[in-house]
């Protein structure tokens, strides 16, 4: 049975009368599938719309009073508990760092594990002991192509931190961006683009084995150069241009170095 560590996640716990209402209005998901004990993808904004953090949230089962987990890229964990604690402030949160857990992934859905919000053909995650994992589970070194292959990006190397708008990222199809519950913060910004039909670009992932990179030579100039992840590179494009395929149903391809590159977009 396939089950892996991933990591490059780390875990901390969320509790407290009101910390639902407090997550509520300042992440930019609807976090109400946790109360029916879904995983819920999330993101964190600046006041202009940026994304500051992405992570995933478990509902802690079996419990009277509402908690969570969060997991988060492991090198921005100690950030993302010091800017919660900020904008807390008085309520009654608490908000508790946890070195023992760790991410599982499954091919199968065993018990106590949880979808994937993001895309249906991810695998199933759960939160282990790293006692446990430490023993019996290999690390798992290759999800990061299987993920991007989908175009489902993560963490501060895939998603340009301060600077990314979260519909360039595919977010209002990932589930991480809420349209619908009301305010959070960057909220106005993140609609405004939505409603308007003001997205210009879209992520798409490469094989890099495909092309001889040079990132200052892209197609052209309406393309913008994200990062080269292992065997894969991400680039945002001109919308218009993943449009053809989407209407078209024909496999994606892009000109470049004067070849047809084959590419992908999230389906």
């Amino acid at each position: 049975m396939f089950m892996n560590i991933l990591s490059d996640r780390s875990v901390f716990k969320i509790s407290g009368e009101e910390s639902f209402n407090f997550l509520q209005s300042v992440v930019t998901a609807d976090i109400s599938p946790l109360k029916k004990g879904k995983a819920v993808a999330s993101c964190l904004l600046s006041a202009q719309g940026r994304v500051l953090y992405d992570f995933l949230l478990y509902p802690e089962l079996n419990q009277t009073d509402f908690s969570c987990f969060v997991d988060c890229h492991h090198s921005e964990k100690f950030e993302l508990i010091k800017k919660l604690t900020m904008y807390k402030l008085r309520s009654k949160v608490v908000i508790n760092d946890n070195d023992k857990l760790c991410i599982l992934v499954s091919l199968k859905k065993n018990n106590g594990f949880f979808s994937d919000p993001r895309h249906p053909k991810l695998p199933f995650r759960t939160i282990i002991e790293k006692d446990i994992s430490d023993n019996d589970f290999p690390e798992e070194n290759d999800f990061y192509s299987k993920r991007l292959d989908l175009c489902v990006a993560e963490g501060p190397s895939e998603i340009i931190r301060n600077e990314a708008l979260p519909l360039d990222y595919w977010m209002d199809k990932t589930s991480h961006v809420s349209f619908t519950k009301g305010c959070f913060i960057g909220q106005e910004v993140t609609a405004r683009i939505y409603h308007r039909k003001k997205i210009r670009r879209r992520l798409i992932t490469i094989k890099s084995q495909e092309i001889n990179l040079d990132p200052k030579n892209l197609p052209d100039k309406n393309f913008r150069f994200i990062n080269n992840i292992g065997k894969i590179i991400l680039l945002l494009a001109p919308v218009n241009i993943i449009d053809e395929f989407v209407e078209s149903k024909k496999k994606p391809e892009l000109k470049w170095y004067d070849k047809y590159i084959k590419f992908n977009y999230y389906l």
